[in-house]
């Protein structure tokens, strides 16, 4: 992230089976401890009639089913993290169902992270990854309290499973895959994103990962039910610096290496600040073994995602320079060594952070969060190489390219199960911009749902909200 950047370029973001339900709820295990109260867990909050049972019959009687089709966020406000559950309708249009308190507390201010709410079961994941076509269990980070909720996600509402330490320091990124949960915790002990200058100063923008602990991953045994155990010793550090910048942990497809990303930590005899790129030997027993530590193709890798045959695909935001964004793409070897396939393929947008990729594994989406916020669409072709189909995707065939219906803030996002449906966390606007998607590589503007209040960042806001899953 550069420091001294003006707002309005970029911050580097810095962007099935049904279980169940006996009526009673687990009791959450109590967070670290943290000076934030958070309401009582597991309830829903101001939640529409539906939700609460009004016009629905309990059990699936509702007009909507979450399990059929449904987007999920995160507040992660200071005052108690609540996750924001929305029913899809056919057409793509959303459908707020309930709001329901992860009994922790977030930030009060966006995580520079990926893969921040995690849709899933035990055994894999449904988004934002998508190895797996089963939305039962629901994961959220507690970065202010030093934690991890997992609910049950039920017809009409969620339902909470527990929630326990995350074995760590700011927990911004989860992973699941065959029983195991592994966590991203950042160290980050400064909870601010906006650091405020005088009036006649450019304002700062806080790197994650860089004030703290040096960043950890954790891993955890999942039950089929969604309990949590933490797996003693499972504890390893990253590229080993402190100014890490660490963005997002995943499995691989078939659970059998971890991938983290940095995207300012410096390498020995490598360009300063250009980022890492991290892996991990998944043994049979749940832990970590041989870590490999690379140098990627781009500058600042933040977030990725696969394939259906393990091509990874990884947004650079080369520190918020304006229109500097790129992608790139990589064969994943055997011993955890990457080989490049596309290296840092431009798409001219400002701060390129996160990754989607539809069901036929043949187009990804990158989203560029500062720079007037656009989405970018690049063809992936047999052999994992990359070509830029368009570099603002929601701007319509013909017209101004900035005509595009995204604004800055364009962070986190998430297809449909079916990748008919892009959904657009704007962290800045508390909103979610609802697309539908086009063979060509075009977005299609559908509608935009006003999820959470608050002030942006051109008004002092932290942008608090960060994480999305769909289905």
């Amino acid at each position: 992230m550069i420091i001294g950047v003006v707002v309005a370029l970029g911050i580097g973001f810095v962007v099935g089976l049904v279980l169940t339900d006996d009526g009673d709820d687990s009791a959450a295990v109590t967070p670290m401890a943290n000076t934030n109260q958070a309401p009582p867990p597991g309830q829903p909050v101001n939640a529409p009639a539906a939700a609460q049972g009004g016009d629905a019959a309990p059990g699936g009687g509702s007009a909507f089913d979450l399990r059929k089709g449904a987007v999920f966020v995160q507040s992660n406000s200071q005052h108690g993290n609540e996750v924001v559950a929305l029913a899809r309708n056919e057409d793509g249009r959303l459908s707020e169902v309930g709001r329901y308190d992860t009994g922790g507390v977030g930030t009060g201010s966006f995580q520079d992270s990926a893969n921040g709410v995690v849709l899933g079961t035990a055994n894999g994941e449904a988004s934002p990854q998508h190895n797996i076509d089963n939305p039962q269990l629901l994961f959220v980070p507690n970065a202010g309290s030093n934690s991890i909720t997992v609910f049950r996600v039920a017809a009409d509402s969620l339902q909470l499973v527990e929630t326990v330490p995350s074995g760590g320091e700011t927990p911004v990124s989860l992973t699941v895959n065959r029983g195991l949960l592994y966590v991203l915790n950042s160290g980050e002990l400064d909870d601010r994103l906006i650091l405020n200058r005088p009036p006649d100063d450019a304002t700062d923008f806080l790197d994650n990962c860089t004030h703290g602990e040096p960043p950890t991953v954790t891993g955890f045994r999942v039950t089929e039910a969604g309990d949590l155990t933490q797996i003693e010793n499972s504890t390893r550090p990253l590229s080993g610096g402190q100014g890490s910048g660490c963005s997002q942990v995943s499995f691989t497809q078939d659970g059998e290496q971890l991938v983290v990303t940095e995207r300012v930590a410096s390498l020995p005899t490598k360009t300063p600040q250009k980022g890492a790129i991290v892996t991990f030997d998944v043994t049979p027993d749940g832990m970590l073994g041989a870590k490999q530590v690379m140098d990627p193709a781009g500058i600042g890798p933040f977030g990725f995602a696969f394939t259906k045959d393990g091509t990874l695909v990884v947004s650079e935001q080369d520190h918020s320079n304006p229109g500097k964004s790129t992608t790139s793409s990589y064969t994943i070897r055997e011993d955890g060594t990457l080989k490049a396939i596309s290296k840092a393929v431009p798409n001219m947008g400002t701060d390129n952070c996160w990754v989607v990729i539809t069901n036929d594994s043949r187009m990804a989406f990158t989203s560029n969060a500062f720079g007037g916020g656009t989405v970018s669409s690049y063809a992936v072709d047999e052999n994992g190489a990359l070509t830029l189909l368009h570099a603002s995707a929601t701007a319509e065939p013909g017209k101004d390219p900035n005509d595009d219906k995204l604004t800055d803030g364009t962070t986190d996002m998430a297809l449909s199960r079916d990748s008919q449906y892009l959904y657009q966390l704007n962290s800045n606007l508390g909103m979610v911009q609802v697309f539908r998607t086009n063979s060509d590589g075009r977005l299609t503007h559908v509608e935009d749902q006003k999820v959470f209040d608050g002030p942006g960042v051109d008004t002092t806001g932290q942008l608090a909200p960060f994480g999305i899953a769909a289905f």
